[in-house]
C-alpha cells in the first residue's frame, strides 16, 4: 500500500493501491513476444484490479509520428460543431489516422497485448472498436461511469486498449480509476433514463459507498505505454490543466464468440495490413471503404 492523491477536488491524501504496471523490456518490444512470466503478471492484475499497465511496449518513434499527426488536429476537430464530445466540451472522440504508413502493428495489433487478452479471452480476439479520446484544457470533469450500460457477464468479456501519445499525470488529464471496481459490476449499479433504459453513469450513492474503502486513483503513465482495462470497471475523465491536448487512443477488443454490432471502419488499401495481423492472432470486425477515410469525421 502506498500513499497517493486520490484525485478528489480536495486533494485529501489516503491509502490506495497503484495501478500495477509491468514493465518490458527493450529486447521483447522490439520482437513482440513476452515469457509467459509476463503474462501471467498482466492477467493476475487484470483479474484483481481490472487494470494493468504495460510499459515499454512500443516503438517511441511510432508515437511520435501519430503525435505529429493527430496534436495539430485536435483543436480543429474540437472547432466543428457536429463532433461527439463525451460530456463537456474538455473531452473528445479524436481516431487514429487511417492511412496505412501510419496504422502501425504494435499500436493497432500490439503482439505482447494479443498474447495476454488471447490468454484471457480466447484464441483470435476481435477488435470491435478504433477511436480515441482528447482531454482538451478543460475544468470540467466527467461523472464516474463504466463503458458497459446493459445487462453483462460477471466475467470478463472486452478490454479497452488505451495508448497515450504523451507522459499521463494528474496535470494534464488522467483518467481517475476505481480500482477492483469491475468485481462486481452489473447493471443495477447504473442510473436510468425515464424511459427505462441504462445510462452509462453510476449511480452516486453507490461512488460514495466505495470511496469510503476504496478511493480512487489517477495513475501517472509513461508515453510508450498501453493500458489495458476490463470495460466494466469504473472510471472517469479528468480535466486537462495544461493548453496541450492530451490524446489517448482506444480500442475494444472481445472474444472471438462475442458477435458485437459495431463494426471498424477502414479503407480497402489497409486490407493486407489487417490481414496481417490476423496471422499474428487478432481479428478486425471491419467495415471496409472505398478510397480515403477521413478519421477526423469518425
Amino acid at each position: 500500500m502506498t500513499r497517493i492523491q486520490n484525485g478528489n477536488a480536495n486533494d485529501h491524501e489516503l491509502y490506495n493501491q497503484e495501478v500495477h504496471k509491468v514493465r518490458i523490456k527493450d529486447s521483447e518490444r522490439d520482437v513482440g513476444t513476452a515469457g509467459p512470466e509476463i503474462i501471467a503478471e498482466a492477467i493476475t492484475y487484470l483479474h484483481r484490479d481490472g487494470i494493468v499497465v504495460l510499459e515499454n511496449v512500443i516503438d517511441p518513434s511510432h508515437i511520435n509520428a501519430l503525435e505529429a499527426k493527430l496534436g495539430p488536429e485536435a483543436e480543429e476537430i474540437a472547432r466543428n460543431p457536429d463532433h461527439h464530445f463525451n460530456w463537456n466540451k474538455g473531452n473528445m472522440d479524436q481516431a487514429p489516422p487511417l492511412i496505412p504508413d501510419l496504422m502501425f502493428q504494435d499500436i493497432w495489433a500490439n503482439p505482447i497485448v494479443v498474447s495476454v487478452l488471447s490468454s484471457v479471452l480466447g484464441p483470435s480476439p476481435v477488435c470491435h472498436y478504433a477511436n480515441g479520446n482528447t482531454a482538451l484544457k478543460s475544468t470540467a470533469r466527467q461523472p464516474v461511469h463504466s463503458d458497459v450500460d446493459k445487462p453483462h457477464p460477471l466475467y470478463p468479456f472486452a478490454y479497452a486498449v488505451n495508448i497515450p501519445l504523451c507522459d499521463l499525470s494528474v496535470e494534464n488529464g488522467s483518467t481517475e480509476i476505481w480500482v477492483g471496481s469491475h468485481g462486481d459490476s452489473n447493471i443495477d449499479q447504473h442510473n436510468q433514463y425515464a424511459d427505462g433504459e441504462h445510462d452509462l453513469t453510476i449511480k452516486t450513492e453507490l461512488v460514495e459507498e466505495r470511496r469510503q474503502h476504496s478511493p480512487p486513483v489517477q495513475p501517472s503513465t509513461k508515453k510508450g505505454s498501453i493500458i489495458l482495462r476490463d470495460l466494466r470497471l469504473w472510471h472517469a475523465g479528468m480535466p486537462n490543466k495544461t493548453t496541450t491536448p492530451r490524446i489517448m487512443l482506444a480500442f475494444v477488443i472481445q472474444p472471438k464468440w462475442f458477435q458485437a454490432p459495431s463494426k471498424v471502419l477502414l479503407p480497402v488499401k489497409a486490407k493486407k495490413l489487417v490481414q496481417q495481423w490476423e496471422r499474428d492472432g487478432l481479428e478486425y470486425a471491419a467495415k471496409w471503404v472505398d478510397g480515403d477515410v477521413d478519421h477526423k469525421l469518425t
